[in-house]
């Protein structure tokens, strides 16, 4: 067991940055953590790491990992720890290209996981949802086909803060939790998080090993450096991503409004009403009565 005043959270690395991600589960721990994930039957759960990604500081791609379960079967699973806000877009991409780039008379289903610090979805109150191809009358699924997965951290910690998940009975929960201790984009701390895990580890020998790895691989002077220039590398990517997101939602807003003006003013020719006006283009009062001005 390891003590908050022998090891400040503030010092340690945040695991959902895709460098210590890949240091701390690499090709050991990676196992559970996926089957944790997945839920996927007994004879179904992943057995091997195959291929693993190779670290590049320069590229920011998602996290690839080619695996074989217990029956023989591959699997193609992507992990994204990127914040970017066309995410679903991101996602497919890079699934086509693991799809492009298969044999075709071997294809393997693709799985892609996505970590986000931020809500994206509203359709159910779960931290976890998953996309899956359906036939769209009977929803029946095309099994082992293709996943996309969402796991969004805010809704993740709201639900531990309200004691609706149970780290000692839900693995789940547990390995996504111990991701979510440390969120250094936005200088976030969760010390009774870290407790509890702390204190589970006693009994839980994977997460204990994690938390081993975690501790270490953060006093590593060398790798904290190279920790530090990731961590800035993939904010600045966020951060630039997120203003071309907001200057397209300012250009179409922009668009609309003068969309909406244009229309305006021709009813204005017209002879209608400023109220009826107001009424089918959504333009305030007082906004129609300036353009009886001008």
């Amino acid at each position: 067991m390891i003590s908050l005043n022998t090891y400040k959270l503030q010092k340690l690395m945040d695991l959902k940055i895709d460098f210590t991600f890949q240091k701390v589960f690499g090709n050991e721990l990676i196992i559970p953590f996926l089957n944790a994930l997945l839920e996927r039957p007994p004879k179904d759960k992943i057995h091997r790491i195959l291929q693993s990604p190779a670290n590049k500081d320069e590229d920011l791609a998602p996290l690839s990992f080619l695996c074989m379960t217990n029956t023989g079967k591959k699997l193609h699973i992507f992990i994204n720890v990127r914040n970017s806000f066309d995410i679903v877009k991101h996602s497919l991409y890079y699934a086509a290209k693991a799809y492009s780039n298969q044999n075709y008379k071997d294809i393997c289903p693709v799985f892609f996981i996505n970590l986000l610090n931020y809500e994206l979805l509203n359709q159910t109150e779960s931290f976890h949802t998953t996309y899956l191809l359906k036939e769209r009358q009977a929803e029946a699924p095309l099994l082992d086909v293709f996943e996309l997965h969402f796991i969004e951290y805010p809704t993740l910690i709201k639900a531990f803060e309200a004691k609706k998940v149970n780290l000692w009975n839900d693995a789940k929960a547990r390995w996504l939790l111990l991701l979510g201790i440390v969120d250094q984009r936005f200088g976030i701390f969760y010390e009774d998080l870290y407790k509890e895990m702390n204190l589970l580890s006693l009994r839980d020998e994977e997460i204990r090993l994690a938390f081993h790895k975690w501790h270490e691989l953060s006093q590593q002077k060398k790798e904290w450096t190279a920790y530090e220039k990731r961590l800035q590398q993939t904010l600045d990517e966020e951060k630039e991503l997120h203003e071309a997101k907001q200057r397209e939602k300012a250009a179409y807003e922009k668009g609309v409004k003068q969309l909406q003006i244009n229309i305006a003013k021709k009813m204005l020719a017209d002879g209608m009403e400023i109220e009826y006006v107001a009424k089918i283009t959504g333009l305030s009062l007082r906004e129609i009565e300036s353009l009886t001005k001008d």
